[in-house]
């Protein structure tokens, strides 16, 4: 099992500012309030989420994103979304324990489901503002970068944001990966 976590609430997000440097097809993927689930799916023949790793950390011994820090205990979910057998995004879920209750619950059992389809389909969904971050620095990609074997020579881009169900918050980040269909031309 894995331990080491992707430092993804380490890097510097924008809340609903359009950077200069980012095209107008790249924002529309990140902006785009829909279900990325829903959006992958359209766009390939097969569509499927590999766990990467599934974990509960104490709160003050991770450098995560922050939102929970007066949680002790969050349930950190890391995947990779898969179309036509290539990795194309790395999202990575916290969820406090104290999210985790009554209906909640299911979500710290979900294996290789895609969380993007339970989110969606739950009438009490609410979804807050998308923030962005450009990821120019390919070192710190080292964690990850071995498991999706994929050369660049353009900066990643990533998405986050907070998840309310029945009003209990849950933060999914979402990686764009060098395959993602937003880079191409």
């Amino acid at each position: 099992m894995l331990t080491h976590l992707f430092p993804l609430g380490s890097i510097p997000w924008l809340v609903e500012i359009k950077p200069e440097q980012c095209p107008e097809k790249i924002a529309s993927w990140l902006y785009d309030k829909r279900s990325l689930t829903k959006k992958l799916e359209r766009l390939c023949r097969q569509f499927s989420v590999q766990v990467r790793q599934q974990t509960i950390v104490n709160v003050p011994d991770h450098s995560l994103s922050g939102y929970f820090s007066n949680e002790t205990k969050i349930l950190v979910r890391e995947v990779f979304l898969y179309c036509d057998n290539l990795p194309v995004v790395f999202a990575q879920t916290e969820i406090p324990l104290s999210t985790l209750t009554e209906q909640q619950a299911q979500l710290a059992e979900i294996g290789s489901q895609s969380l993007g389809n339970i989110l969606f389909q739950d009438p009490s969904m609410k979804r807050g503002a998308i923030e962005i971050a450009q990821l120019t620095d390919k070192s710190m990609l080292a964690p990850i970068s071995p498991e999706f074997k994929q050369n660049y020579d353009h900066p990643l881009w990533a998405r986050r944001s907070l998840f309310y169900l029945n009003d209990n918050p849950l933060l999914v980040s979402e990686l764009f990966l060098p395959a993602a269909t937003i880079y191409l031309r």
